[in-house]
């Protein structure tokens, strides 16, 4: 497939009528299944269905990874093979040929195990070998990425990366889970992520950035951190500056109205620490205005828009069932 035309479906929520029969029109994560479905990086089964929950295997996750690299199977790889576990009569053999041929994949060892679940540390190291990341700004930002990422992990640059960019989204209690066997939802999701990033220009990788702060910053709040989520405060103002000054477009807007949505809402939550009940009103007012005008703006940002809006919800309910000491301690 054509790189333009990857781009312009990867980028075009709306564009595709690609469906599959057990993804609900209102799944949250639905878009994403259903372009990987339309630019074929993962497609359904012949029952039409997608299969959200099934677990992938590690020649399927080499797959989606090879083909999410744009990267083809030529003949010479057919009736081949370079691993004593793998038959080069299957259909996956040549995917697992090219994915050593172009060095996504080892042969170091003499087994491939192909129908063994895959994990989360080997499929980010699929995709990102077959996407091109280049690791050198994140083999020594290995330190507390999570808590069960040591430094020294040979997983840790990838996932130093996938946490910048939230390819995979570490949730409140700071455990990445690598060795965690995946669905395929979960691949799809990651897949999607990262190829907005590959197929992205510098501004795209600006806004899929500071959409991975704002992420953080919901889960923190979310997961009752307060203070560890307003430490992301400062880096989502930081990327929102720097995307206003790249575009000016409704993108750029509604993420600049979350961005002050965050910072409203962080103010609000200060106010309610220190029992300061119409600053805290008024933080939650200036706040809602902001979600409802990002809304108003962009399919990209509405997420993040409902999120915290649910948000905000939950705080003004805090005003009438819970003590402003128990709130501001949770």
């Amino acid at each position: 497939m054509k790189k333009w035309l990857l781009t312009f479906l990867i980028f075009s929520p709306l564009a595709t009528t690609h469906a599959f029969l057990d993804i609900a029109p209102e799944d949250p994560q639905g878009y994403m299944l259903r372009h990987l479905g339309e630019v074929g990086v993962m497609k359904g089964y012949g029952d039409g269905n997608f299969h959200p929950e099934k677990i992938v295997t590690r020649a399927e996750a080499l797959t989606v990874a090879l083909r999410s690299g744009g990267i083809q199977i030529p003949e010479s790889a057919l009736g081949k093979t370079y691993f004593e576990d793998v038959d080069p009569n299957q259909w996956y053999a040549p995917f697992i040929v090219r994915g050593v041929d172009v060095e996504v994949v080892s042969n170091e060892h003499k087994r491939f195990r192909p129908n063994d679940p895959i994990t989360k540390a080997e499929f980010l190291a699929f995709l990102f070998r077959a996407t091109q990341v280049n690791f050198n700004n994140y083999s020594h930002k290995t330190r507390a990425i999570a808590k069960d990422i040591q430094e020294d992990d040979w997983f840790a640059p990838h996932f130093a990366y996938a946490k910048k960019y939230q390819i995979a989204h570490l949730p409140p209690d700071q455990m990445y889970r690598p060795f965690k066997y995946l669905s395929r939802r979960e691949v799809g999701i990651m897949t999607y992520r990262q190829l907005r990033l590959f197929y992205g220009d510098k501004t795209t990788k600006i806004f899929v950035e500071l959409q991975a702060e704002i992420e953080q910053f919901i889960t923190l709040l979310r997961g009752g951190y307060p203070e560890k989520a307003e430490m992301h405060l400062q880096k989502i103002m930081e990327l929102n500056s720097t995307l206003a000054m790249n575009e000016n477009n409704a993108d750029a807007i509604a993420a600049n109205a979350i961005a002050r949505a965050l910072e409203h809402f962080s103010d609000s939550l200060r106010a309610l620490k220190f029992d300061n009940r119409l600053a805290a009103l008024e933080n939650l007012h200036l706040a809602a205005k902001q979600v409802q005008r990002a809304m108003n703006k962009s399919e990209k940002m509405l997420r993040f828009a409902l999120d915290l809006s649910t948000l905000i919800d939950e705080t003004l309910y805090s005003f009438i069932d819970v003590p402003f000491s128990n709130f501001s301690q949770r």
